[in-house]
């Protein structure tokens, strides 16, 4: 094994709920990581031998931003835990480093495990730490978000804990297949939930709230690899900025100037959730942002 390549590994530890394994398998997958599933009360020595680092993503008062943390090379373990309960004392004794995904929302402060892991080995296989020091003097207030044509109750309601999480307090929603602004009572529900509802007060407005005229630029992020690779985007210089998220490709939003990017997976052969697209989107435009 070459010392200057990094072979990583997701490493989801006392995860809960099934539908959290395909969403860790697919957050691993897109950086082309292996998912390998752990108990903190057996096993979880097994899944970390033979690994040259450990790293544990877990907030607190000695973690380090990921993107402040270079990559090690060799093979790497990084371990994400229950969301309730964060990785345990005795397994953070494990690791070598803790590192953590900078948040700014207030009263809930914490995104899905499955998309804190897709953020976290995307910026360690991207080594974004590196070469990513991409900062604008645009505000989080200077910034808004249209999220485009979400398909699944669950995986808009998880972007929007993200956004909130990431530090924006409205953002815009082209609802075409009603699944947010809805009479239905289980879609309610069920994206409600996903959205963290109780402790998340972001103002959700529809599209037509929107006025295109107020933004000098649009910086659209869909499916399609056209554009500026992520890792390698800056924010361009404006007053007012737009970002469009998701399935853009029919509705363009009009404005004096715009540009298209894309999450540049690892493996081109998988396709990011929606919920890991935007939210490695709003993560790592949210953290170019000038603070306060």
């Amino acid at each position: 094994m070459s010392k200057s390549k990094t072979y990583m590994s997701l490493v989801a530890l006392d995860t809960e709920g099934e539908w959290n394994r395909p969403l860790l398998e697919n957050a691993a997958d897109i950086s082309g990581a292996d998912c390998v599933f752990a108990s903190s009360n057996k096993g979880i020595d097994e899944a970390l031998e033979g690994f040259q680092h450990v790293i544990a993503c877990e907030t607190g008062r000695d973690s380090v931003s990921v993107y402040d943390f270079p990559a090690p090379r060799g093979k790497v373990a990084v371990i994400v835990g229950n969301e309730e309960r964060g990785i345990p004392r005795s397994v953070l004794k494990k690791a070598d480093s803790i590192i953590s995904i900078p948040m700014a929302g207030a009263g809930m402060s914490s995104v899905n495990v499955a998309v804190a892991g897709a953020i976290v080995i995307y910026a360690l296989t991207k080594d974004l730490a590196r070469k990513f020091k991409a900062h604008s003097p645009l505000t989080h207030r200077d910034v808004d978000i249209l999220i485009h044509a979400p398909a699944d109750p669950h995986e808009l309601g998880s972007l929007l804990r993200s956004v909130w999480s990431f530090g924006w307090r409205r953002v815009f929603v082209a609802d075409l297949h009603g699944i947010w602004f809805t009479k239905d009572h289980d879609l309610i529900l069920e994206s409600r939930a996903a959205a963290r509802r109780h402790k998340n007060p972001i103002a959700v407005l529809q599209e037509n709230q929107l006025v295109p005229e107020q933004y000098d630029h649009v910086l659209s992020c869909g499916k399609r690899r056209i554009g500026t690779p992520l890792s390698k985007l800056h924010l361009p210089q404006c007053r007012h900025l737009l970002i469009v998220c998701g399935n853009w490709e029919s509705v363009m939003p009009c404005a004096p100037d715009s540009e298209r990017c894309f999450i540049d997976c690892v493996n081109t052969g998988a396709e990011p959730s929606f919920r890991h697209a935007g939210s490695i989107l709003f993560s790592m435009v949210s953290e170019m942002l000038k603070k306060g």
